[in-house]
């Protein structure tokens, strides 16, 4: 399976479950500035009269389904099942009844509903936002984890990891008497397999797990070569684009980039994904508070954001009266493609779809009537 435009499929996300975590569900405080000479960009009058650089208006990209599709709805776990968590810890787990699944991103939910126990499920996470999961009560309060809403729930089984918290409300559940098991959150496309393996292992159901993980790998493949087949390959017709989080609300602005260290973040992974150029991260900006002058300097031809926060800004108009918006090629253009909060950065079974939904919206196209070449999702 290969990268849009070549290369290997995916690069590690070194940003990691907790950090993007934090950006999705707690407000961010403090100042940074971006500064830094203009990039050498692609002069768009180089672009061909029909790039998807020269796009106008905005999108929001729309999954076919607000829901997650199962494999099953008899998943017939095979227990007691030990599985030995993140934290070194061996569970016993006996009963799969009234599951909790509990992540900064909703992964494990995803997983836990796509092998069939969404029946199982009895609350839910920030994050856990889909058709047949958003009336379940939610177990945390100001983005924290809330042990009596959870022990209220009566859970026989709680599945997380290190992205929420606080850490102690995981130890109160477990030393409450219930299973409790720590998870390695998937850290790019190649790993969401393992994390489904993992899942699938702990549910008692290892080998429904492997016939999901065919499943999801044959979607993945395909999307990634569809998405490649209708991706322009001549540089100065790949959009450039850049990720902003935004809480309008809480004065929150930021624009995603490289990490601190300068590996890819995982704004810049899912773009490259679809063809596009992390503007941010080709220049390697880090991270951090946006700045009028560092966005104006990138020249992004379109702006990728998450639902909510376009909305906490007053929408596509509220968004042109952040400082440099207006500015740049995607502001003059109102070239914004946004997705949901509950979506976007889910890597799990619906990355797939997730990528589908952003490659339409981006390139104005069908994928579902792209016909590939014999071989070509290989």
């Amino acid at each position: 399976m290969n990268l849009v435009n070549g290369g290997p499929r995916a690069r590690t996300l070194r940003f990691g479950v907790a950090a993007l975590a934090a950006l999705l569900s707690v407000n961010l405080v403090g100042c940074a500035l971006v500064f830094g000479d203009a990039p050498s960009v692609a002069d768009a009058s180089l672009a061909a009269a029909d790039s998807p650089r020269l796009m106008e208006g905005p999108e929001t990209a729309l999954l076919d389904s607000p829901d997650i599709e199962a494999i099953t709805d008899d998943p017939r776990p095979e227990l007691p099942v030990t599985f030995t968590g993140l934290d070194d810890v061996a569970v016993e787990i006996t009963d799969t009844s009234r599951i909790l699944a509990l992540d900064g991103t909703g992964s494990l939910a995803s997983v836990v509903w796509a092998l069939g126990f969404g029946a199982s499920v009895v609350g839910r996470d920030l994050t856990t936002g889909w058709e047949s999961a958003k009336h379940l009560p939610l177990v945390m309060d100001n983005h924290t984890l809330n042990a009596e809403s959870i022990l209220d729930l009566n859970p026989t089984l709680i599945l997380t990891d290190y992205s929420v918290g606080p850490y102690d409300v995981q130890l109160q559940m477990r030393n409450a008497g219930i299973p409790v098991v720590f998870f390695d959150g998937a850290t790019d496309l190649d790993d969401i397999p393992r994390l489904i393996g993992d899942v699938a292992e702990a549910l008692g159901v290892p080998a429904l797990g492997e016939r999901y993980v065919a499943d999801f790998s044959e979607r993945l493949d395909t999307t990634i070569a569809k998405i490649r087949s209708v991706a322009p390959r001549a540089e100065e017709d790949r959009v450039r684009t850049v990720f902003l989080y935004m809480r309008g609300r809480a004065g929150v602005y930021y624009m995603y980039g490289n990490n601190p260290d300068g590996t890819p973040g995982i704004a810049g992974i899912l773009i490259e994904q679809l063809g596009a150029i992390d503007v941010a991260g080709d220049e390697n900006w880090t991270s951090g508070n946006l700045t009028a002058e560092g966005l104006m300097n990138l020249e992004p031809d379109l702006i990728l954001m998450l639902t909510l926060g376009l909305e906490s800004v007053g929408g596509i108009d509220g968004l042109l009266e952040v400082p440099g918006v207006a500015q740049t090629p995607a502001g003059d253009r109102r070239r914004v493609v946004d997705m949901s909060d509950y979506e976007m950065f889910t890597w799990g079974p619906r990355t797939p779809d997730v990528l589908t939904a952003l490659a339409e919206a981006i390139y104005h196209v069908d994928l579902d009537a792209v016909e590939l070449p014999a071989g070509a999702a290989s």
